[in-house]
């Protein structure tokens, strides 16, 4: 009886459940999660369970957030030809075709500059073709200490590439480093808030509100003016409010915390959390306000791989107190196909947090409880007055 109480208490702890399209054939297969239901979830999905219905066996799988991955393998290249005409320096390097290269780290003896990057490219080195223009910049005035030098570029089947660096001072060359960068982009769907803001104390606030709680990994952030600048910016997300005598207060978590500049466009990403509010804080100091034209959130896309036996399925939540499973399947990711079959999930169905009250509620009825203990003393009294008579 103890271990059926604790095993119907153990099922009870889990408020919701979406029954999961029935198995045909045995396999890999993945459940993509609906956006509704990350507010009613731990956070880090700690209490996402998927049970057998035949024996209520625990199903392992492997949660998978569809963000963008990237993969750099570093390639070693030594700069040929160093030159300069008047403040523009060229170099040229020629590729190992075996080794494919399509971005490159440029690091100068200077700290401060703000140049363009042309990258052509040739297979006789008489004749260049432009591949992509880039911009460079360096900042070393503290507080400010900002740096944005690595360039991306097509790859390609020339022989050699040719880098100029014009525009601005006459720059020394410190090293080159070159890769072979693979983005697999992610999965994601566009959240758009409401945006309001105000600028006070040197430093602009903007408050993102969101129709619904969204799983939310990264902004895109369009300024409203073409000014330049460089500000810190500190973004966070309301966790919590609290009603006093001198009104509401609110309590915010730290999701980002960084620089944003005209420099180049903003996507800031972050570990994904559910928030409903954002707050961004630009500081301003001495300059004048920066203000935001629009602000777009995503959410990315999260996916649960598992292997299954034909039968059926269910996915519970919404526990408290529970810990992240541990599965060994997170040992084996590299073996699992990466093309899956899709199953459904139902709609959600009613809360289950009565189930526990419901299957022991003759344990809560008084008047059987007693009846329950006054046998036990009669049944405990007729064996020891047989065994006093035995004596």
């Amino acid at each position: 009886m103890l271990f059926l109480l604790t095993a119907t208490t153990s099922f009870a702890q889990f408020t919701y459940e979406r029954k999961i399209e029935e198995v045909k054939q045995a396999g890999w297969y993945q459940l993509t999660l609906p956006e509704n239901i990350f507010p009613k979830l731990n956070s880090g999905f700690s209490d996402l369970r998927i049970f057998s219905n035949n024996d209520t066996t625990e199903i392992p799988y492997l949660l998978k957030i569809a963000e963008d991955q990237v993969a750099r393998s570093s390639i070693s290249l030594k700069p040929l030809n160093l030159a300069r005409k008047g403040t523009a320096l060229y170099f040229t390097v020629k590729l190992n075709r075996t080794e494919p290269v399509n971005s490159a780290t440029l690091e100068f003896m200077e700290q401060n500059y703000d140049s363009e990057v042309i990258v052509e490219g040739s297979n006789n080195q008489q004749e260049w073709f432009n591949l992509h223009n880039s911009r460079i910049i360096s900042i070393a005035n503290p507080p400010v200490n900002y740096q944005y030098n690595h360039i991306y570029f097509p790859n390609t089947d020339f022989s050699y590439l040719r880098f100029t660096i014009a525009r601005g001072a006459s720059l020394t060359l410190s090293q080159v480093k070159f890769y072979q960068t693979k983005i697999t982009k992610g999965t994601f769907t566009e959240a758009a808030p409401t945006l309001t803001h105000k600028t006070a104390n040197k430093q602009s606030e903007f408050y993102l509100t969101f129709a619904q709680p969204v799983l939310l990994s990264r902004l895109n952030i369009e300024p409203a003016t073409t000014q330049q600048f460089y500000r810190n910016i500190q973004i966070d997300w309301l966790s919590d409010s609290i009603a006093s005598e001198k009104g509401m207060h609110y309590q915010y978590q730290s999701l980002y915390s960084g620089v944003i500049s005209s420099f180049q466009n903003d996507t800031l990403q972050f570990t994904p959390q559910v928030v409903s509010k954002v707050r961004i804080t630009i500081y301003n100091q001495d300059n004048p306000p920066v203000q935001l034209k629009k602000v777009i959130g995503w959410s990315p896309q999260v996916i649960l791989i598992t292997n299954l036996q034909p039968g059926a399925y269910t996915l519970k939540y919404g526990a408290t107190n529970v810990f992240h499973p541990r599965y060994d399947i997170e040992h084996f990711a590299k073996e699992i196909p990466e093309v899956l079959p899709e199953l459904q999930l139902s709609s959600e169905l009613k809360p289950l947090q009565n189930t526990e009250l419901e299957s022991n509620a003759w344990f809560k009825n008084k008047l059987w409880m007693w009846a329950a203990l006054g046998t036990i003393v009669v049944i405990l009294g007729f064996f020891t007055m047989r065994m006093i008579r035995e004596q």
